[in-house]
């Protein structure tokens, strides 16, 4: 049975399809579980790539689809094979940032049900949240799309979001509403400002005024007003509140995996250590 986050962690680590991801995929010192963006410069064929290449080293691997990056249902067929095989279980589909979609999906909302009845379905598929809105779309539009998707998949994943009331008033708004997928928060890793830049740079956004507009949570970080370790030390009592399913993390690490890996396993420590002391006080 794939998990949405290991228990021994809860932490899930996105990184981006570049071939010296894999190089530094080998060094982690046990398996992890990955996620590989679907960045738009490369569309998911790569992150498919990718993924087969990290699942030979022994990694749990999530694959990203952007639907408005699906050509067709030939191509969407091509693409749940290709994960069967190199034995994923676990994709997350999204809408995808690119202008014009290059075929007929232009939203999760079309392209999920597809993938939802397909003979060759991954076991687990994911769906995006958005707690602090979507800069093009309305929040009318988001609530009502995220009630179609929970619908058809497993788990949601939260946008980049750097307030921690923000998160926990949003996902308490989704349970009263209904929603009771479980929800993994996703947050910034230990990445440094100009590995930030170079790899927005990579995918192909470029480090432009208008994508950070777009990109609250990358705001935040560039400005340094939040840092991933004090996000982490208020977001984490959320997973102990058993009213709002918190799965756990995912961090966009862009590909500084082992930095980040390694934060979160002594941030976990810590937080175990400091448990372990409240409950013997």
């Amino acid at each position: 049975m794939a998990e949405i986050t290991p228990a021994e962690d809860r932490a899930r680590f996105e990184v981006l399809p570049f071939d010296d991801i894999v190089a530094e995929a080998a060094q982690l010192p046990r398996a992890a579980a990955v996620t590989v963006t679907c960045s738009p410069k490369h569309g998911p064929d790569r992150g498919l790539e990718t993924a087969a290449r990290l699942r030979q080293l022994g990694h749990s691997v999530t694959v990203h689809v952007a639907a408005r990056m699906v050509r067709d249902r030939d191509h969407l067929d091509r693409l749940l094979a290709g994960l069967a095989e190199a034995g994923v279980e676990d994709l997350f589909l999204i809408g995808g940032d690119v202008e014009e979609p290059v075929g007929e999906y232009s939203s999760a909302v079309e392209l999920l049900a597809l993938v939802a009845d397909h003979p060759e379905r991954p076991e687990l598929i994911g769906i995006a949240g958005y707690p602090e809105g979507h800069p093009l779309i309305s929040d009318d539009e988001l609530e009502g799309a995220l009630q179609a998707k929970s619908r058809l998949a497993d788990y949601v994943v939260t946008q980049m979001c750097f307030d921690t009331e923000t998160l926990r008033g949003w996902i308490e708004r989704e349970r009263e509403r209904g929603m009771d997928l479980p929800v993994v928060i996703g947050m910034p890793g230990k990445v440094t400002r100009r590995k930030l830049l170079r790899m927005a740079t990579r995918i192909g956004v470029g480090p432009s005024l208008d994508f950070l507009r777009k990109q609250k949570g990358l705001r935040a970080l560039l400005s340094r007003r939040s840092t991933a370790d004090r996000l982490f030390d208020g977001v984490a009592p959320l997973l102990d509140d058993s009213r709002l399913a918190v799965a756990g993390f995912q961090y966009f690490t862009f590909n500084e995996l082992c930095q980040t890996w390694e934060w979160h396993r002594k941030k976990g420590l810590t937080r175990h250590d400091s448990e372990q002391l409240a409950r013997s006080s």
